[in-house]
């Protein structure tokens, strides 16, 4: 299983933004392009993997939005449509295959490092292309705004692994979609 972990620091924490304006509430476009690009691939979804959106915006934060690939049932991968799914459950409605519950970073991260290999996405990491990765793996990012100190010292006692996806800074949604092909390419070169 491929777990994704991402820290919306930013994102609304009720139901009550416009999806046709993602970016006021709380750069909200930037989490549908993380969850569009950790479980859609072309013409289906990737059901060896799960989102974690960590949405820590007003007003009431924070709140674990889970989205698993495994038990997704209704899935559109544009934008807006991904944030109706948001919405909704902000609102309380979550479809088969999406919960959300009052939960903060840190405690996703220790729970999915209890039973998974810990990777955290950082410029400063070894190159993940000599990284060795098991089969349950989890990849810690933050958003435009980072990962405070005090969570990386988290990352560190729970021996996540830095990992770096090359020279170049890239948006969280693009770093998930480069995790995935470097993961691929390993698998399929293998068959």
């Amino acid at each position: 299983m491929r777990t994704f972990i991402i820290w919306a620091r930013k994102a609304r924490t009720v139901g009550d933004f416009d999806v046709h304006n993602l970016p006021a509430a709380g750069k909200m476009d930037l989490v549908c392009r993380c969850l569009s690009n950790a479980l859609g691939v072309s013409h289906h979804l990737r059901n060896d993997t799960k989102c974690y959106i960590i949405l820590e915006g007003k007003p009431e934060p924070p709140k674990a939005l889970l989205v698993d690939g495994t038990t997704l049932q209704r899935w559109k991968d544009d934008e807006s449509s991904i944030g109706q799914l948001i919405k909704d459950a902000l609102r309380g409605s979550c479809p088969p295959g999406v919960s959300i519950e009052k939960k903060s970073f840190e405690a996703v991260v220790r729970e999915q490092a209890a039973t998974s290999q810990l990777f955290y996405l950082h410029d400063k990491g070894e190159d993940i292309r000599a990284a060795t990765v098991q089969e349950d793996v989890t990849f810690v990012l933050g958003d435009l705004f980072g990962i405070p100190t005090k969570t990386e010292k988290l990352l560190k006692r729970l021996e996540a692994k830095r990992v770096s996806l090359g020279p170049v800074m890239l948006f969280a949604s693009q770093c998930i979609t480069l995790v995935h092909n470097e993961l691929d390419r390993r698998i399929y070169k293998k068959e």
